[in-house]
Formats: structure tokens, sequence, C-alpha cells
């Protein structure tokens, strides 16, 4: 796991008097400035829907035994080897969630002010420590086994404790070294390796409602909504192209909707089906588009990813060949279709979630999608912003997200967490259904199935998630070089018919075919990549777009062919290829 990547300054404060979160200085109702609240950056908050109040509850019981139920919760996702998240409850972090993917299970590990939230009613996992140990814990020290008082029933080790002194007052918190049974017979050893420690209380206060949040941050939402719609509409004015926001069914893409229709300006939408959706997402398609009244052009990738998983194999972070064959690939034979001198898309894209997306800007050009130039009017709004825009628009969410989830795609996505497709599984029965080909792939390539746990998210996985792999045989090209060309030839059976198609995108003359292809060596790497593209064409239609004669086709096999008659081999049909590079 690298460092975090800090995207900015982080953006929350807190009205002590109303007990709320502000996005923005100062509170509306009071007009009070809030305090700043410490959270690790980016500052990717979220309010916690249904979903994530009972993961926190059930954490909370299962480890503490505290019947919790509290409902304004704030969640910071933060940099993690798997999902995890800061707890944010009055103002102050409580401690941080995490999916544990050794366990399988959410893990509260608690800070003091959770520790002391949760003092007066703890039942499990505590620890008391005598007077002699709480000098030494509280100067940073270890709790030793001769310190222990007693103890709880049930712990193991690694577990989260609380630590309380002989009063019952909680002074600390750490990880577990000894197990219940193990402090009763061992004697010397570390029995908690202490993480924090301090005296301090709690004070119970009432939970804000949505309506008293959104009364708190009215006049800075209706800024950010002004200030992005005046960029759209300076956007729009500047390059002169149709507008088309892409919807999702995601909440960045729903404020974009929302903001777009604010604008005023004509605009198409478009929904893109990967084939690997969400039930409920594509039902939300059909709830947004009735609720506010608009037509969405729906682009179907049909089972493009299934009829290339046998060719690449499983999908991976470092290995997007996915996004290739079922959302760029439609994509542009959808702009091809309806904008052939091109379109301005909405996109609702956020700096605050990766360092790539900061460096885009608002504005783009996907070099994998011609004739699209992509901005994102939300570029710099943080998560919070976008749910109290939602919130107070009264929009639809999507149920995904009251379920638990933090992002809305393909169910199969590598790029998610382990953690979130145990959320998902629990409702979709077609994440069981992907893992069990998993199991099934590593069994017919010897991969061990330690393997289905987590590293089949990358193609080349981090050592965390143990660095286990597989590579498929492709095709490999050996140059053998003469005077002025180079002989070419094959590591496996080849379809002369279709390389002697592409071939024709050479200028005349560059090469001939009979037993090998014979190229000139000032044509190698061109020869190189339409041969390729020629035996391992997905049939995505990213290159249509390219040729500025219309000479590229899919043919019945889904192929790339070439409309020989037209070419005028000025070789721009070779920009970047899933058969290539991911």
């Amino acid at each position: 796991m690298g460092k975090p990547i800090y995207l900015g300054k982080v953006k929350l404060r807190w009205c002590d008097q109303h007990n709320l979160p502000l996005i923005g200085k100062k509170c509306d109702i009071c007009g009070e400035e809030g305090k700043k609240v410490n959270i690790t950056p980016p500052g990717e908050v979220r309010i916690g829907f249904e979903g994530d109040l009972n993961i926190l509850r059930n954490a909370i019981k299962e480890q503490f035994g505290c019947e919790f139920s509290r409902k304004s919760v704030l969640f910071n996702r933060v940099p993690h080897f798997d999902r995890m998240d800061e707890v944010i409850i009055d103002g102050k972090v409580v401690g941080n969630l995490r999916f544990d993917i050794n366990s399988h299970q959410f893990i509260l590990t608690l800070r003091m002010e959770g520790a002391y939230m949760l003092s007066s009613c703890v039942k499990k996992g505590w620890i008391t420590a005598d007077k002699g140990a709480i000098k030494p814990l509280l100067d940073g020290k270890n709790l030793m086994l001769p310190g222990v008082v007693d103890f709880s029933e049930g712990i193991k080790r690694g577990d989260e404790v609380i630590v309380k002194d002989e009063s019952g007052k909680v002074f600390a918190v750490g990880i577990a070294k000894k197990s219940s049974e193990e402090m009763k017979k061992d004697e010397k050893g570390v029995a908690v390796k202490i993480r924090y420690s301090g005296y301090g209380e709690w004070k119970d206060r009432r939970d804000a409602s949505v309506e008293e949040v959104i009364r708190a941050n009215l006049s800075y939402l209706e800024k950010l909504e002004k200030k992005a719609v005046e960029r759209m509409k300076e956007v729009y004015s500047q390059y002169n192209l149709p507008m088309a926001v892409s919807f999702s069914g995601g909440k960045d893409s729903l404020v974009t909707l929302l903001l777009a229709l604010k604008s005023g300006i004509p605009f198409r939408t478009f929904f893109l089906n990967t084939g690997m959706e969400l039930p409920e997402t594509v039902d939300y398609v059909d709830e947004v588009e009735k609720k506010y009244g608009i037509k969405v052009d729906r682009i179907e990738a049909g089972d493009a990813f299934w009829r290339n998983l046998e060719h690449f194999g499983p999908p991976g972070r470092d290995y997007r060949w996915c996004c290739k064959v079922a959302k760029l690939g439609p994509t542009t034979r959808y702009i091809l279709e309806n904008y052939t001198s091109g379109v301005l898309t909405l996109i609702g894209q956020r700096r605050y979630e990766s360092a790539e997306r900061m460096r885009k800007g608002d504005i783009w050009r996907n070099e994998w999608v011609p004739n699209q130039l992509s901005f994102s009017p939300i570029q710099n709004w943080n998560s919070l912003e976008v749910w109290l825009y939602i919130l107070w628009k009264r929009a639809p969410i999507n149920p995904w997200y009251r379920r638990g989830l933090t992002r809305i795609g393909c169910y199969l996505c590598p790029a998610m967490d382990i953690g979130d497709f145990e959320i998902e599984k629990r409702y979709y029965d077609g994440v069981e259904k992907w893992f069990s080909y998993l199991r099934n792939f590593a069994k017919e390539h010897n991969i061990p199935e330690e393997w289905v746990k987590s590293s089949w998210r990358w193609k080349n996985p981090p050592e965390w998630a143990g660095k286990i792999s597989f590579e498929r045989e492709k095709l490999k090209i050996t140059a053998e070089k003469r005077e002025d060309h180079y002989i070419l030839k094959f590591n496996k059976p080849v379809e002369w018919s279709r390389i002697k198609n592409m071939l024709t995108a050479l200028p005349q003359g560059t090469y001939s075919i009979s037993d090998n292809v014979i190229v000139q060596k000032d044509f190698l790497g061109e020869a190189r990549s339409l041969i390729i593209r020629s035996q391992e064409c997905v049939g995505c239609g990213v290159c249509l777009g390219r040729c500025p004669v219309n000479a590229l086709y899919l043919d019945n096999e889904g192929k790339i062919k070439i409309t020989e008659e037209k070419c005028i081999h000025c070789l721009d049909c070779l920009g970047k290829c899933p058969a290539e590079e991911f």
C-alpha cells in the first residue's frame, strides 16, 4: 500500500450549537463559524444510510455487546488495503470501521472518543487494569499481564479491546495479545498492545434532522450550484458542440444531470448498460427518466464482456480490458451514430476520487473515444457536497447506496473492495456466481484458491494481496532481420486471411505475404500492431471512429476488417487497442 494521496484542502466543519456538519465556514441557522473536524485526506465524507449504520451497529454489538441507536453518522473513506471508513459522530472521529479480508468481517477500531461513547454499555471486549498500570499506559506503554485485574470472557488474540480502571472509567484502547483463556493461566507477557490512551467523557446529544442539515448549508449549496451551472454554460458556449449527459445510475452522474436540467441548455442523456449492471440500477434509470420527464438513450453492450472473458481471463485493476469492450467500444459506436461532428459529454467525475482525475482538470479528451469532449461540472466537489445537494433537491437515490455501497457500477468490477462484494452478496446472487467462476478458473489454470480471496483483482497483484497471478498465451511475433526488411514468424497458428486484410492499411510496396510476412524495416512496429489486432480483435469498435474515410467495419464474427478499396493508408486506425494494451 502506497502513501495516501493528498488531493487538496479537506473541507469539513461542525456546528456545535446544532450538532451538524458544515461544508462552508458558517452555519446558516445560527450564523456561527463551525469548528474544523480533523479527518484523513482527501476527505470523502458521506452521510451514513441504513446499510452503513447496520454494519456499524453489528460491529459494535459483536465486539462490545452494546446496542447502538444513533442515526446521524458520517463516514469518511480512507486509504487502506480494503474498505475502511472513519466514523464521525457529533463532530468527533470515534473510530475506524474496516473490512478484514481474513475474517471477512467488519471490525470497529476505536479511538478514545469511541471508547468514551460506549463506556456506559460495554459488556464484551473489556479488560480492567490495576492502579499501578494506569500511569505507564497513559505514557504509551502496553498493558502487561501482571497489571490485569479482570476481563470479559470470549476475548481472542487480535480482538479490539477497551481498558478500564478499577473504578470502571475507560482510559485506553488497543489490541488483545492474549485470549481470555491465556490470561487466566499465563503470568507473563503483553496482555494488550495499547493504541490510544487518556481520560475523558462523552455527552450524548440529539441527532440533527436532514432538514436541519440542509438549512444550515443552504447558502453554500446555492453557491455551488450557481458556479457549476455558470461553468457549464461557459464551456457549452466555448466549444459549440451538442451536449449529452452520461448517466451511470450513481450519485455523481445524478448531480451532473440535475445541474444540466438547471442550466436550461438542450441536451440528451444516455445510459450504458455494460451487461454487468445491478438490476436495481437498471430500474433506477427508469425511475429517474420518469421523475424528470427526460428520454434516456440506452446503449446496450449485451454480452460483450462474457464473450471475451475466455479470451482475456478475469479483468484486473491493472488489466481493464472489460472497460474497453463493454464501455468505451459501445460508447464510441453510439457517438459515431448520433454525433458525427462530435459531442460535449457531461460526466460525473470528481478530483477527490483519484490523483489521475485530479490531474485531468474539468475538461479532457479520452484517447479511446474519438469525437468526445468530456466535461465535469462537479470536478471540485467532495462527496459530502454531492450528497447534500441530492438531499436538498429531494432526488431519488439508487437503493444500493442505502444498502451500504459507496460507488455504483459493474457488480464484478475489480476496482471494488472485497468488503463491497460482501455487501452485494447479501442482495444479489450474481456476485456469488462470479466468485464461483473465479474458483473454477483457478482450478482449471492450477492457480491456488487463495487467489480468489483477493489477488484476482490484479494481473500483477501487490504482495499484501497474495501476489498470485496468471498469464494466458498470447500471439508472439519474432522478427528475423535481413538487409532492408524483416521476416515475421508466429508462435501459434494464425488466420492468414485476416492478416492479409489488415496489412492493407500499410502503404503499398512496404510488405509482402507468401509463406511468411515480409515487411520493410521502417514499418515493423505498424505491421506488428496490425497483425496482433487481426488475430486478437475483441470487436469493441473503439477503432471505428478513428478512420477518416470509414474504411473500418466489424464483420459477421464481430471482428475488425478493412474495406480495402476505401483505405488511404493513413494509419490513423493504430490508436490504442485492447488487443495490445488495457
